[in-house]
């Protein structure tokens, strides 16, 4: 889930509790190094995994060695459940969620390089796709992983519309990285599970895509899924809307779920909205006004994706209700 200020854990918690997840995913840009945003997504009573955006280190080009910074204060607050280059394990579910490139913007150059280099010994996008293939490697041999990114990677498309296409040119282009929600899964026993995940905005990654090819072909690792934030749904030049899915080799489907803003507020105007959704705190944290919030849930049963809808739900004083729900893929059926 791509969020950019618009969240708050008590309304937040109440529509999570409507739709039941149990893993929740979140894809980075919590703010412009919004600290306290991200200590309370840490305070979320629901398992989850999470990985930081570009617009978490907004600021910060490197590691402070006199003071702690707002980078390392957002690290420390999600602890292990910042999955950036590593692989976090929910048995449960037989679910794995490994986490790719942190800080990443798209493109074919590492964003923050003195950061990557700093915390994860990463100097340029060959090392961060080893990086990503190792943990993915690691997963439970029963497991399904989960690409949990803040950018899609390279080769889904080039067109301003694509997954990950450059919207803010003329001349469009694919943004992708090289080297390669909020999403949280609902289990359904015996076999089957949900991800129900939120998105924000995404670009493609060249390390990314690296490490999803070395994997399918050298490994046994079942990826059904690739989720990812930062390129907005709505395109920001020429109007339209962008595609959210794309689907590659393997059965792997790749998943763009940067709906943003992600709050409506009863009576605002659009313009309105947009401006509250850049805050720099914790917004409307007393209000009590109804608010529609959206999420995109992923079903999946064994091992493969079953649905994608995009989902809006309406929080309004103590209770949550579905006020809005698309479908965006639905696995074709063959008849019996």
């Amino acid at each position: 889930m791509n969020w950019h200020d618009d969240w708050i854990l008590d309304e937040d918690t109440k529509a999570l509790h409507f739709l039941q997840p149990d893993l929740v995913l979140f894809t980075g840009d919590y703010g412009n190094e919004n600290v306290q945003l991200v200590k309370s997504i840490s305070d979320l009573q629901f398992p989850k995994a999470a990985i930081l955006g570009n617009h978490d280190c907004w600021r910060t080009h490197q590691f402070s060695e006199k003071k702690v910074d707002r980078v390392r204060l957002q690290l420390e607050s999600l602890g292990e459940q910042h999955v950036g280059y590593k692989c976090l394990d929910f048995p449960t579910i037989k679910l794995s969620v490994v986490g790719g490139r942190p800080f990443s913007c798209g493109g074919d150059r590492l964003f923050r390089p003195k950061l990557l280099s700093q915390r994860y010994g990463v100097d340029d996008m060959a090392g961060s796709a080893r990086k990503i293939y190792d943990a993915a490697a690691g997963a439970p041999e029963e497991h399904s992983v989960i690409l949990l990114a803040h950018n899609g990677p390279t080769g889904l498309g080039s067109r301003m519309d694509d997954i990950c296409g450059r919207d803010w040119v003329a001349g469009a282009g694919d943004h992708g990285d090289p080297g390669l929600i909020l999403f949280t899964t609902m289990f359904q026993p015996p076999s089957s599970y949900s991800f129900l995940k939120q998105l924000l905005h995404m670009a493609t990654s060249a390390d990314l895509e690296q490490a999803i090819s070395n994997l399918q072909r050298e490994t046994g690792v079942s990826i059904p899924l690739v989720v990812f934030g930062h390129m907005h749904k709505s395109l920001a030049y020429g109007g339209g809307l962008r595609k959210m899915i794309a689907f590659g080799a393997n059965q792997t489907i790749y998943l763009n779920g940067a709906v943003v803003p992600r709050v409506k507020h009863a009576g605002e105007s659009s313009a309105a909205v947009i401006s509250t959704s850049r805050s720099d705190g914790l917004q409307g944290s007393g209000s009590t006004a109804p608010t529609s919030r959206a999420f995109t849930t992923v079903d999946l049963f064994d091992g493969a994706v079953e649905n994608i809808s995009e989902v809006w739900v309406l929080v309004s004083g103590a209770g949550a209700e579905l006020e809005e729900e698309t479908v965006l893929y639905k696995h074709p059926r063959e008849h019996v």
